[in-house]
């Protein structure tokens, strides 16, 4: 049973790209760790990433504030609690029923990819400029590249090889075509 309906979204090309490359194996797996490992916003993550890919280049550094700040509290105050509870249903809940447990656990499920996609509709309001970039697969790799080191400098420092492996694979995804050693967050 589907508590919620996306048709109440407006159409979002960010969300269709975040859906996208979300639906790889791989880096969703990679999204996941980076969140587990480190408390990364995966939404974000996307972001930074589609900001380029759409053509929009690099992030000015209100719009990466922006984003972070907004992002911050809604994970903190709806996704987080959401996610907890999703994450607890999945273990035995005795005394409850384990059976409404579960049914409970999808209704929670689709509250909090409910909550991701609004989270995800912020962020596309907050960059509403058109797409005038480059169409080099290359030079949108690099802006990638570099929104992301932005982002990774306002939320954390300790960065390890584990980590970079991780974004590589989301960056290298979204830029089939690009070479990461041609970025600063991928030379090494």
């Amino acid at each position: 049973m589907a508590i919620y309906s996306s048709a109440v979204f407006p159409p979002s090309q960010l969300w269709d790209f975040a859906v996208k490359l979300y639906n790889n194996s791989d880096v969703s797996a990679a999204c996941l760790r980076l969140q587990d490992r480190r408390g990364l916003d995966v939404n974000l993550l996307l972001f930074c990433v589609w900001a380029a890919a759409s053509g929009r280049g690099r992030l000015s550094d209100q719009e990466l504030v922006a984003g972070i700040d907004a992002a911050r509290v809604w994970q903190a105050e709806v996704v987080a609690p959401l996610r907890h509870v999703r994450r607890f249903l999945k273990g035995p809940i005795a005394p409850a029923d384990n059976r409404l447990g579960a049914e409970l656990g999808r209704g929670v499920s689709d509250s909090e990819l409910f909550a991701e996609h609004m989270e995800v509709q912020m962020l596309a309001e907050i960059l509403r400029r058109p797409a005038t970039g480059s169409f080099d697969p290359q030079e949108r790799g690099i802006e990638a590249a570099d929104n992301l080191a932005a982002y990774l400098t306002q939320v954390t420092r300790d960065l390890d090889s584990d980590d970079l492996a991780d974004l590589r694979i989301i960056w290298q995804q979204a830029f089939p075509g690009a070479d990461p050693r041609g970025t600063g967050l991928f030379a090494g």
